[in-house]
């Protein structure tokens, strides 16, 4: 029987101490993370929003796109956080995004929904190793790759102008081609010269 217990107190304050301490780090960065993704997904949302406009061509809707992406993430705001080693962003991919991610296209069952912008996202800050507590991952290698995921803003995206105008001449071309039992076809007295179409508020 031991009959000193000086220094229980002590210990015991100790290996409380380590554990409140790991579990307020284990909460900040949680807490952390989650906030810079809720920024992420408002970058991304900007991005698509930018995209999903109507403009003169698809080339352009993604200029418009990429143009914002690189305007926030350059913000004077938002730029420590991407550059402070914690966390960090892929290259951002505007358009149809079933052709990057496995899976999509099958979820959609053919039916496209995922026109936006999206961006793999790495939080490198979940890496990390506390007393006690061991490692957040087991095959940690401290460069995050096991907390890597993609965070996307899926919009749609109106037709361009280019678009539009083709769309409407083949139409105009297919109203020609009908077939008319009484009375004489759309192809006669007409023709596609000087046929100038005109899109009213899209397609």
């Amino acid at each position: 029987m031991i009959k000193n217990e000086r220094g229980f107190l002590t210990i015991d304050f100790i290996f409380a101490m380590v554990l409140i301490m790991g579990f307020t780090a284990l909460l900040f960065v949680v807490s952390f993370t989650l906030s810079v993704v809720s920024v992420t997904q408002y970058v991304t949302f900007a991005a698509a929003r930018n995209y999903s406009a109507a403009n003169l061509t698809k080339d352009d809707q993604n200029k418009r796109a990429d143009a914002k992406f690189d305007e926030l993430v350059g913000n004077k705001v938002f730029k420590p956080l991407y550059k402070n080693g914690w966390f960090a962003l892929g290259q951002p991919f505007t358009g149809d995004q079933t052709t990057i991610v496995p899976g999509y296209d099958t979820a959609t069952q053919g039916v496209n929904e995922f026109w936006g912008t999206g961006v793999d996202f790495t939080a490198k800050i979940l890496d990390f190793h506390i007393p006690f507590f061991g490692d957040s991952a087991p095959d940690s290698d401290g460069s995050g790759s096991g907390f890597k995921t993609r965070i996307g803003s899926f919009l749609g995206r109106e037709p361009t102008t280019d678009e539009c105008l083709q769309f409407t001449a083949q139409r105009w071309q297919a109203i020609r081609n009908l077939q008319v039992q009484n009375g004489a076809a759309y192809s006669q007295g007409t023709s596609t010269q000087g046929y100038f179409p005109i899109a009213d508020d899209g397609c």
